[in-house]
C-alpha cells in the first residue's frame, strides 16, 4: 500500500504531466494560427515563392512573439547588428550579453525573438536571400524584354543588396561550416534560386544571340560570384574610386563579358 507521501508525490506528477501537455497543445495552436493564408488567385509555384520571400527568417528561427511582422523586424535588426560583433570576434568568441548590448534589447526581451546563439548566426544568413529575394519579386513588373535591359537591371539591383549586407555576405563566407546542416542547405536554396532568375535571363539571350555564353547555368554562376566581389576585395578601390563608380565599373565589366560584341551581330 502507498503512503500519504508517495500518493502526494503520484499526484502532483500527474498534475505537472497535464500541465506540460496543455501548454504543448497551446503552442501547437498558436504554430497552426500563424501559418500565412495564400491567395487562390495565384499557382501554387508561385504561392510558395511569396511565402518562402516573405517568412524567410522565419522559417528558420522559432519565436515566442505572436506578431509575425514584428518578429521579422526584430529578426532582421539583430542579424544586421550581431554580423558585425560576429566579424570583428568571430562566431565562437562574442557572447550572447554583447549580441544583447549591440542590439539594445535585454536579455529576456532578446530570448523572446531567438532561443541559442546558433540562431542569431541564421538570421544572419538569412538577412541577406531575404532581402535579395524581395528584391526580386519587385522586378517581376518589369515589362522591358530586352535581354540586356534585364541583365542591367539584376546586376544593378545585386551590387545594390550586396553593399547594404556587406558584414552578412563576408560572415557567410567566414562561418558557413558553423550553421547546421539544415539551415546551410536552406541558404543554399536561396542562393540557387537567385543564380536559376540569372540564367533564365542569359538563357534568353543566348536564344536571341546576344549574349556570348554557350552555358547558361554556368555563366550566371560566374556572374553570382562577381556580383559579391566587392565585399572582399573592395578595399583595392577605397580612395580611387567612389562607391557608385566602382559599381558601375563593376556592372559595365560583368555585363560586357556577356553581351557579344557588335561588329559580330553584323
Amino acid at each position: 500500500m502507498l503512503s500519504a507521501s508517495q500518493i502526494c508525490f503520484c499526484l502532483f506528477f500527474l498534475a505537472k504531466i497535464n500541465i506540460q501537455g496543455g501548454n504543448s497543445k497551446n503552442i501547437m495552436t498558436r504554430s497552426l494560427k500563424t501559418k500565412p493564408r495564400t491567395s487562390g488567385k495565384k499557382t501554387a509555384a508561385a504561392k510558395q515563392n511569396k511565402k518562402e520571400a516573405k517568412e524567410a527568417l522565419m522559417q528558420t528561427v522559432a519565436s515566442r512573439i505572436k506578431n509575425p511582422e514584428l518578429v521579422r523586424k526584430k529578426h532582421l535588426h539583430i542579424a544586421k547588428k550581431a554580423a558585425k560583433l560576429f566579424i570583428k570576434k568571430g562566431y565562437h568568441q562574442t557572447t550572447m550579453r554583447e549580441i544583447s548590448k549591440a542590439t539594445g534589447m535585454a536579455i529576456g526581451n532578446l530570448y523572446g525573438y531567438i532561443s541559442k546563439k546558433e540562431d542569431v548566426l541564421s538570421l544572419a544568413f538569412n538577412a541577406y536571400h531575404q532581402y535579395a529575394q524581395e528584391s526580386l519579386d519587385k522586378k517581376e513588373g518589369v515589362t522591358s524584354n530586352n535581354p540586356e535591359d534585364l541583365l542591367r537591371l539584376f546586376v544593378r539591383g545585386a551590387l545594390h543588396n550586396v553593399r547594404i549586407f556587406r558584414e552578412e555576405i563576408i560572415l557567410m563566407y567566414r562561418e558557413s561550416r558553423t550553421l547546421p546542416k539544415k539551415e546551410l542547405q536552406n541558404a543554399q536554396k536561396k542562393e540557387m534560386t537567385q543564380i536559376r532568375t540569372l540564367e533564365t535571363i542569359i538563357q534568353r539571350g543566348i536564344n536571341e544571340k546576344l549574349f556570348r555564353p554557350q552555358d547558361s547555368f554556368f555563366a550566371a554562376s560566374m556572374v553570382y560570384h562577381q556580383l559579391i566581389f566587392l565585399t572582399m576585395r573592395g578595399w583595392l578601390f577605397a580612395g580611387k574610386y567612389s562607391t557608385e563608380k566602382t559599381e558601375a565599373l563593376l556592372e559595365n565589366y560583368i555585363v560586357n563579358s556577356i553581351l557579344l560584341p557588335q561588329n559580330s551581330l553584323l
